[in-house]
């Protein structure tokens, strides 16, 4: 048998896979667009819309599993892990603020590691809670969401494994760890500040009270 055409079959596989390829990376830039509209929702708000945009995204990514049956390269090459890590974080984001209640890998089947690293980047959007709250003056909701990171934090660095077995869960995990410890100093300097406007209003009515 020649070589070509013990190559042939080979250059037919290939050719199959890059069609599946070609396919499966724009629905999951697609999927992960939709996941960044619902981040955006949730913070203003807009838990309904965000809901149906997550869902629109988890539909999308179903689809990509369809194709991705057609190729057994592509099922081994994890070419979703990023959709699903924003979908893990948009389902997170929006059920905590919403809810206050974390949400579950199964509930959109979402792969474990995805699962994992997309929770710890929650942490830099409840981050982004927490100012939005301290800036209306709503301290107790921004504390209640620093809780919230500080609960991630703890239990996602007790996943002590290999960088081989859960990629960049460690490097996520440091970065969590300064972003709750700014968030932790953000919040203190907006007590210290309540407190003080509090003493003030309460010295000015001393003063009004002694004229």
């Amino acid at each position: 048998m020649k070589l070509s055409e013990i190559l042939e079959p080979l250059r037919t596989e290939i050719e199959g896979d890059d069609g599946v390829r070609e396919k499966v990376l724009p629905l999951s830039r697609s999927a992960v667009r939709k996941c960044s509209e619902s981040i955006k929702e949730s913070h203003r708000g807009s838990f309904d819309t965000a809901a149906v945009l997550l869902s629109e995204a988890h539909a999308i990514v179903e689809g990509a599993l369809k194709e991705i049956a057609g190729s057994d390269f592509m099922a081994r090459s994890r070419s979703l892990d990023v959709a699903y890590q924003e979908i893990a974080e948009a389902a997170n984001l929006l059920s905590l603020l919403k809810n206050g209640r974390f949400t579950p890998p199964q509930q959109y089947g979402i792969p474990a590691r995805a699962y994992l690293t997309g929770l710890a980047d929650t942490v830099g959007e409840l981050r982004r809670a927490v100012l939005d709250n301290i800036r209306q003056e709503d301290v107790d909701r921004a504390t209640n969401l620093l809780g919230f990171m500080e609960e991630i934090f703890d239990e996602i660095q007790t996943f002590d494994f290999p960088n081989a077995l859960v990629p960049d869960l460690r490097r996520k995990c440091d970065v969590a760890r300064s972003i709750i410890e700014r968030t932790r100093g953000s919040i203190t300097s907006a007590i210290q500040q309540e407190n003080l406007v509090r003493e003030l209003r309460v010295f000015e009515d001393r003063m009004r009270d002694n004229q």
